[in-house]
């Protein structure tokens, strides 16, 4: 009878971690870099200020100052910039998978780069009020005025097809060309002809494709190798990081932790650093993972409220794994 209480006991317990047990969350969308001020509008309407540790999920829409910029990775072939002085939304974003397939240029600039030498395993449709299609390989920059009905693309690398939205008359733009689309306002907003169907075209005519300044090409090449530079340097100390762990005896990172250690860490925007981790708060769960062999943060669990309440905190804290 106690043998059988015991193993009754080991399955309870064992089915009880399997359904708390979760996927580890997507790595994509990446925020990469934070210059400046951002903000980020979650789904849950709530403006915050962005950093490059904050998560997004459901649904993003960034906002930034005059003088602040954020780079988002979509994928490891794909990444957009959006500059000073913008707002940029990206409607849906997959719990499973992280895919964001509608990028939405509101206002202002977007930096699109994209691999040429490898495919991405989704699209990704560019939207604006003006034009829309799927933005090919290469380095372009996106702006759109909605006060003035314009909007255009400048090609730093590559070429692109730009046309109006549903719009049979386009041009081509190649390296080192911009062109745009001229719309007309007409009761203070842009101005479409509906056609069968809903399908709305907007008045005007798109502009000559003309050369973009030395000075704005310097601009914007001078932005690229500083960013380059950046990245190496960033590289270089995750890889003296790595090294020094190594020597300690650590084989995780991010936090450093040595083989079969655990971590908990709180998931979400905790509200003082101070706090424990409040899974009364929306938004915010507690999170374990363990150290495996591989140096690898793996068996991602979501906590109940009175583990977590015990063991998590706004910061990650390493220890020795409780099962």
């Amino acid at each position: 009878m106690l043998k059988s209480l015991i193993k009754l006991k080991v399955v309870l317990s064992v089915l009880s971690l399997t359904a708390v047990a979760v996927a580890a969350p997507p790595k994509y969308p990446l925020i990469e870099e934070v210059q400046g001020k951002v903000f980020l509008t979650g789904k849950d309407g709530k403006k915050i200020s962005l950093t490059t540790k904050t998560p997004l999920q459901e649904k993003a829409l960034f906002e930034t100052s005059d003088d602040a910029s954020v780079r988002i990775a979509l994928d490891g072939v794909r990444r957009f910039t959006v500059l000073p002085g913008s707002s940029v939304l990206l409607p849906t974003i997959s719990w499973e998978g992280g895919e964001a397939p509608i990028l939405m240029l509101r206002s202002g600039s977007l930096r699109w780069q994209q691999k040429a030498d490898e495919k991405p395993n989704y699209n990704t449709a560019l939207r604006t009020d003006l034009y829309e299609f799927l933005p090919p390989a290469g380095d372009f920059v996106f702006n759109m005025n909605p006060p003035k009905a314009y909007g255009e693309v400048k090609v730093l690398q590559g070429s692109i097809e730009f046309s109006a939205l549903n719009g049979e008359t386009s041009a081509q733009a190649k390296t080192g060309e911009q062109v745009g689309f001229q719309g007309l306002i007409e009761g203070g907003e842009i101005a479409y002809d509906v056609l069968l169907k809903g399908k709305k075209i907007p008045r005007g005519n798109l502009t000559p494709v003309t050369k973009i300044s030395d000075k704005e090409l310097a601009g914007f090449n001078g932005a690229e190798a500083k960013r380059k530079q950046q990245e190496a340097q960033r590289v270089k100390k995750q890889q003296q990081a790595v090294q020094a762990q190594k020597k300690s005896g650590a084989i995780c990172a991010n936090p450093s932790a040595r083989f079969n250690e655990c971590v908990w860490t709180c998931v979400g925007n905790p509200k003082s650093e101070k706090k424990q981790c409040l899974l009364s708060s929306r938004g915010v769960s507690c999170q374990r993972q363990r150290c495996n062999a591989n140096g690898e943060w793996a068996e991602s669990t979501l906590l109940n409220a009175q583990n977590a309440s015990i063991n998590c905190k706004a910061q990650p804290v390493v220890a020795t794994c409780d099962y």
